[in-house]
Parts: C-alpha cells; structure tokens; sequence
C-alpha cells in the first residue's frame, strides 16, 4: 500500500506532565500505516513557524514519513491540551489563531499530481478537504475520518465521495452501528465502514460481510492515537488483500501497539517554560 495522509498536525500538550506528543489524525494514521508495514506512508499539511512544528517535521522523518509539499505559515501550532482531573484524562482546547484554525490547504496541480501516485489518501473531519474531495476522486481512492460526526447533511456532503469511512462510536450498540453502515453503503463508492467502539468490538462493515473485531489485551500505558493506529493499520491490511477480517486484527494489533506507548507516536518534548496553560 502507498498511502498519502492529508490535513492536521497538532501538539498534544500534556499538561500535568509538562511535555507535548506530536499528532493530529493525519499524521498519526501516516505513522501507524508506516508502522503496520505500508511500503509508502506520507504526509502533506501546513506547518506553523515555531518549534513545535519544526518537532513534528523531525518526528514525521524519523518514522520515516516523507513530508510532501508541506506548506508554512505565520502562526503558531496547534496545541489541543490534555490534563488528569481527579484521575480521568481530560481535553480542552489550547491556544487560538493556530496555523490548524486560521489556514485551510489549497490543492495545486502538483499535488493532484503527487496525489496520483498513492493507492489512497487519508482525510478526515478536522482537516478541511471535504470541498476537494470528488476532485481527488480522480485520482486515487479516499478513507475519511468522521470522528463522531454523523449528521446527516455532513454525511450526504462526503459519502459520495469517500471509499472508506471510519466513525467512533463509544456508546453506540450493534444494531445503531448497523443502521449507520446501511446508511453509508448507499453511497456507491463506499466499500468499508468501520465503527470503533473504545473497549467494545469494532464493526466492519461491507454489502457483504459484518465483521466484529474485539480488542487486543496489552498493557495501556495511553490510548491517544489508537483509533488512529487502527485506521492505519486496516488500509494497509486491507488495501493489500482485500480481506476484510485479516484488515481487522491487524487494525486491533496496530491500536494495541499504540497504547503501550504515551502520545500518538511517542516522541515527547519538553514544554517550554515561558508557555501557560490553564489547568482545569
């Protein structure tokens, strides 16, 4: 699988622990397709000018993610805030006016053209692309990000054009997921949906197969960045065999991985002492 991963980049600020992780959906789901063994896993967004974005790039090349036609802007990054409060983790969101809230990508002719080289690209909710999406259509295969959005106007925008689309859905039950997949499959170019559902067996679903993926026990040292991981690790699975329950244990096993470790990827960086964050 060669896949191009395109849209954010943060910097998960662990504020209690005083350091950040590199991360964002994009680049985590270029990184953990690169770690479940695509033999392409590359990321275009735009950067910031400061430090942390520099760290994200220099993260991104040690996992072997090449950063293709990466833009930079006059804005800081984003820095979304995690802290512990009364032993549960919580998330508030970091400074305004970062480069991930101020600046939306614009696709060139290069790009479609880098575009074209990839089995499949990789966007998601928070990344800006849904005006852009039938255009990339044309040249390569789209898996789509949701996240928990599931209304329905956001859904009749990108379905038509989206392959694969992956939801959370923590609380939702078998049949919810279901009629959520039903829903999805009536767009022709939809092949797999995908429900994560935290502790709960993921659901696959295709016009011909339901699959439940269960969990895979592993010591949870952090599970930032392991829908993330399992995303990565289906397309690449998936995309490879066509395989629908190979695609998710090795979804399972990538998430798995991830939660041995803290952050998306790991990579930690020390806060810097003039920054402040508010503690809740």
């Amino acid at each position: 699988m060669k896949l191009i991963s395109i849209g954010d980049n943060v910097t998960d600020t662990y504020v209690d622990d005083g350091v950040y992780y590199p991360g964002g959906n994009c680049v985590n789901v270029a990184v953990a397709a690169r770690m479940a063994g695509a033999e392409k896993s590359d990321y275009m967004g735009i950067f910031g000018n400061d430090q942390r974005a520099e760290n994200i790039k220099s993260a991104l090349i040690k996992e072997n993610v090449a950063l293709i036609n990466c833009r930079k802007v006059y804005a800081p990054s984003a820095a979304p805030q995690v802290l512990i409060d009364m032993g549960d983790r919580v998330f508030a969101p970091g400074p305004k006016n970062s480069a991930q809230h101020l600046f939306k990508l614009r696709l060139t002719v290069a790009d479609f053209q880098e575009i074209s080289t990839y089995n499949v690209l990789h966007t998601s909710v928070y990344s800006n692309l849904e005006n852009d999406l039938s255009k990339i259509q044309e040249y390569t295969k789209v898996s789509f990000d949701f996240s928990e959005q599931q209304n329905r106007s956001y859904l009749q925008k990108v379905l038509p054009n989206t392959n694969f689309a992956f939801f959370s859905g923590a609380h939702k039950d078998k049949k919810e997921v279901e009629l959520l997949g039903k829903y999805c499959l009536q767009f022709p170019n939809v092949e797999v949906v995908s429900v994560t559902r935290g502790a709960q067996p993921a659901i696959l679903i295709t016009r011909r197969k339901i699959v439940e993926q269960p969990t895979i026990a592993t010591h949870i040292v952090d599970t930032m960045g392991a829908g993330d991981s399992f995303i990565g690790g289906f397309l690449n699975e998936y995309i490879n065999t066509g395989n629908l329950q190979s695609a998710g244990e090795k979804a399972a096993l990538n998430a798995a991985k991830t939660c041995e470790i803290s952050g998306g990827f790991g990579h930690p960086f020390l806060i810097e002492k003039r920054e402040r964050y508010e503690k809740i």
